[in-house]
């Protein structure tokens, strides 16, 4: 039964929803997780991290559970701009100094699994947020639907983490108030058995792309193409046509990809925007692309979203539960935290 009065309501269960679930079940009796996917969709997505991703990862206690999706460790990359190949190695600073790539179909079922299994968190999926009850400018409940039924119920807080284009975000009026246009298109497909080396990456920066190829479990291998909408328009050619091609005529990853299979279809997306909103107000909190969107061609994505939660996570434990949190302040902590990765990301999407 999801009748009555949750102290969390978290809208979306991926990365950022199921990771905010998890961190903040300590400090609640009922939490529920709405989530609108289903199990059988196909999400074209990678999730992509360095050292810096492995403590944030550590700092939330879900460590354990991303490795135990079976991604290989990569602590290298063969990396080559224009003819230039150069042969890198990661420096070795502590336990947490490699890199990892997961696909988000193995990855966000994980988090979801290990919210749920703390024993105080219900998982409704498919379902969808249908509407936000405001009182006084707070949210006080939300309509769920689920199985064909709308249900109204109360909550301390709301926490939307269903991504960029979050509707909901605009109903508690969260406005975007710092918002970049991306001329990037990102693409990817997944590989089995190809002859690469498990423990190293690959990286191929030519004109107006990137081409990136990394290990992300058993035997199978990310190959993902960033495109810029200039070499689209000039091409005139669909952009999954001009990934195969560009795949194909890589000399690293072309044979290797001929001697191996792809698994699934070329997905991607471009024209999207990175957008800052309100971090908190009364009654809400947005975390993850639903309040801090990077543009996926830097891969800081998974760590700002980790990083929102655990923000998020630190202001209810200092109150002792969600009810109680005072969340002021959230945003200019947020964006502060994160300067530097918007910085980066803006620089290369930028104009010229």
């Amino acid at each position: 039964m999801i009748a009555g009065h949750w102290d969390l309501v978290v809208a979306g269960g991926r990365i950022a929803g199921a990771a905010t679930a998890w961190a903040l079940a300590p400090y609640a009796e009922r939490i529920l997780v709405v989530d609108a996917s289903r199990p059988t969709a196909f999400w074209p997505q990678q999730s992509t991290w360095d050292r810096t991703g492995n403590l944030a990862w550590a700092e939330l206690g879900l460590l354990d559970t991303v490795l135990a999706c079976g991604a290989p460790r990569t602590y290298g990359d063969t990396y080559r701009v224009g003819d230039e190949v150069v042969e890198r190695v990661y420096p070795l600073e502590d336990e947490y100094s490699y890199r990892m790539s997961v696909s988000r179909e193995v990855l966000d079922p994980a988090l979801l699994a290990a919210a749920r299994g703390r024993g105080n968190v219900t998982v409704l999926r498919p379902a969808q947020l249908r509407d936000i009850a405001l009182d006084a400018g707070g949210v006080r409940g939300v309509t769920v639907r689920h199985a064909g039924v709308d249900r109204e119920i109360t909550c301390d807080l709301l926490v939307l983490a269903d991504g960029r284009l979050s509707r909901n975000a605009e109903r508690v009026g969260a406005a975007a108030y710092r918002v970049v246009d991306s001329p990037w298109f990102a693409l990817l497909a997944y590989y089995e058995n190809l002859p690469l080396p498990t423990d190293r990456s690959y990286f191929s920066l030519q004109d107006r792309s990137v081409l990136i190829s990394t290990p992300c479990g058993d035997k199978q291998w990310c190959v993902a193409l960033d495109l810029h909408q200039s070499l689209i328009d000039e091409a005139g050619e669909h952009p999954a046509r001009m990934y195969d091609r560009m795949v194909r005529a890589d000399p690293h990853v072309g044979p290797a990809v001929e001697a191996g299979r792809r698994a699934t279809s070329v997905g991607g997306a471009g024209r999207m925007r990175m957008l800052r909103r309100p971090m908190s107000g009364p009654g809400w909190c947005l975390v993850g692309d639903a309040g801090y969107h990077l543009d996926p061609v830097t891969a800081q994505g998974t760590r700002a979203a980790l990083l929102t939660a655990r923000i998020l996570r630190d202001r209810v434990a200092a109150a002792g539960r969600v009810g109680a949190a005072d969340l002021t302040g959230l945003t200019e902590e947020r964006d502060a935290a994160l300067e530097d990765d918007w910085a980066y990301t803006e620089q290369i999407v930028a104009p010229g």
